[in-house]
């Protein structure tokens, strides 16, 4: 492993521990922030601020929204997504969102850079 994927492990732990519980999984380049790491978008966005600060990663072209469309959403509009969702895909894929993975923060770590697809 190399070093920038080890400080952003550490950067993970350190950003999961005040939730509760410490993060006792092996992280992976494939765990999304959301889904996995089970943060709401307001915890993306502080996160993703503090990772950019500490290892000087170009923000500007990030937008939570695009990984995480409900963080743009009405509380009531969620919950009618969430209820259509067994039978709309359009209302799967709004409430999915896109990845958001801890392999997409190393490589805008090693670019220095964010690079929206």
């Amino acid at each position: 492993m190399n070093d920038t994927w080890l400080d952003l492990a550490r950067f993970i732990r350190e950003m999961r521990t005040p939730a509760g519980l410490p993060l006792d999984d092996k992280l992976t380049r494939d765990m999304d922030l959301y889904h996995d790491l089970d943060w709401e978008p307001a915890k993306i966005v502080e996160v993703m601020q503090a990772w950019a600060e500490r290892f000087h990663v170009d923000l500007r072209d990030f937008d939570v929204a695009y990984h995480v469309p409900s963080a743009n959403m009405r509380k009531r509009d969620i919950v009618v997504a969430a209820l259509k969702s067994p039978f709309s895909s359009s209302a799967r894929e709004l409430l999915g969102g896109r990845s958001l993975t801890l392999g997409m923060l190393e490589e805008a770590m090693k670019r220095g850079a964010w690079k929206q697809d």
